[in-house]
């Protein structure tokens, strides 16, 4: 099976607007076995529809059109489509009467052209909008390609998508077999070291797939199950994860496509009934707002300082930091936060003096980190990040999350892979 994206409209064309609404499709279709071999931007032109439309119509099985459904002269996706399956447009009642009732409770005359958003092709199967007017069109073909019109704007698409579109999709290709997926997170290991230590498994395993994803300061491995029921397609991507981590789970922090490190970090004190006090030199502040970002009880930060001298009878450019030091210094501040503030986890942030490396704004940046805890428990680590300043910070917050989410589940601390 495959599949062609086309999105339509003169402004992605010219690069005033950035699509998004393909990579959203390509990877979803992906995750059902659905291939997408091309993908194509064409403006608002009827001709150039037509000629892309000619030549996707010799090389997919589905074509997928996303964008010139709307009331403007140039949104001609229906009328060109139709033309060339030699089908009529016919309105659909439920979406007339739904812009009719938008029109009448605004007190606004409805101008003809409006019309247009709710036609759909004949013989096909209208797609609902809830946030829009401009209906969606499937239609099977007999001896051609399917075709999928989808509205351009991502909040109308994407719910189009996700709620009928897919739905749809998996009834008429899928041949009864139900999909799920699942998102594994990893911290602490690059894309290129996961993907090798893993590659024995991706190479072997037809189902589920498995696809990994580089974030910002992260890495997902997605798992995608066919099966003829939900708990056995579920099955096969917990039996899937389980031999994922017995080779990477030295990494791995939790499930889950809009998890995050903070998430997991906030549940597990706020299930521990742990409060946290930080110092933050190098951060200044930032875990902590981070982190208060994702929390449901405020009372969970005891509060915390930015610089050293609040807690030193030494003013932060009178401590001269080294790796001599570092260790030392970093587990003493972290002691005397926690014993400030009484809570039960200090955190400390340090940074020795960064030195340029010679390229951009780019600084070599050492940062040192210290946790104690009541249960007498220290850990200590040191991280040296290359980027420039603001990004070294930003992967410093992500690693001191991550030294909290060890102590909290009683795991050990394990080099950058």
């Amino acid at each position: 099976m495959k599949a062609e994206i086309i999105s339509v409209g003169t402004e992605l064309l010219l690069g005033q607007i950035t699509d998004t609404n393909r990579p959203y499709i390509a990877r979803a279709l992906h995750d059902m076995g659905i291939e997408s071999y091309h993908q194509s931007i064409v403006g608002g032109n009827a001709a150039d529809i037509l000629t892309t439309l000619r030549l996707a119509a010799h090389r997919s099985d589905l074509i997928i059109l996303i964008g010139g459904l709307g009331p403007a002269v140039d949104d001609l996706t229906k009328q060109v489509v139709s033309q060339f399956i030699n089908s009529s447009l016919i309105p659909d009642t439920e979406a007339l009467r739904k812009l009719k009732k938008w029109h009448d409770a605004v007190d606004v005359e409805m101008a003809d052209n409006n019309y247009r958003q709710v036609l759909f092709l004949e013989q096909g199967k209208p797609l609902k909008n809830d946030f829009g007017f401009a209906v969606g069109s499937f239609y099977q073909s007999n001896d051609g390609p399917d075709f999928l019109l989808m509205p351009g704007p991502p909040w109308e698409m994407v719910p189009m998508f996700d709620h009928y579109v897919v739905p749809l999709l998996e009834r008429q290709y899928l041949h009864g077999q139900v999909l799920n997926s699942l998102v594994m997170r990893y911290f602490g290991i690059g894309e290129s070291r996961l993907s090798q230590l893993i590659s024995d498994l991706m190479i072997s395993q037809t189902n589920p797939t498995m696809t990994t994803d580089a974030k910002k300061h992260e890495v997902t491995i997605r798992l995608t199950s066919k099966a003829s029921s939900e708990a056995l397609a579920e099955n096969l991507n917990q039996k899937a994860a389980a031999k994922i981590n017995t080779l990477v789970g030295d990494y791995f922090y939790g499930y889950g496509a809009h998890n995050s490190l903070e998430k997991v970090v906030a549940n597990l004190l706020e299930e521990n009934q742990q409060t946290i006090a930080m110092t933050e030199v190098f951060t200044r502040g930032l875990v902590q707002s981070t982190l208060q970002n994702a929390l449901s009880q405020t009372e969970t930060l005891a509060g915390g300082f930015n610089g050293m001298s609040a807690l030193l009878d030494l003013t932060d450019d009178e401590i001269e930091l080294s790796g001599d030091n570092g260790a030392q210094l970093v587990s003493r501040l972290a002691q005397l936060t926690q014993q400030r503030l009484g809570a039960d986890i200090g955190l400390a942030i340090l940074a020795e003096t960064p030195e340029s490396n010679g390229q951009h704004d780019y600084v070599n940046e050492k940062v040192w980190f210290g946790l104690v805890s009541h249960q007498e428990r220290l850990l200590v680590t040191s991280q040296s990040f290359a980027k420039d300043h603001q990004d070294n910070v930003e992967d410093a917050i992500f690693v001191a999350l991550d030294l909290i989410r060890r102590h909290l589940s009683q795991q050990n601390l394990v080099d950058r892979a």
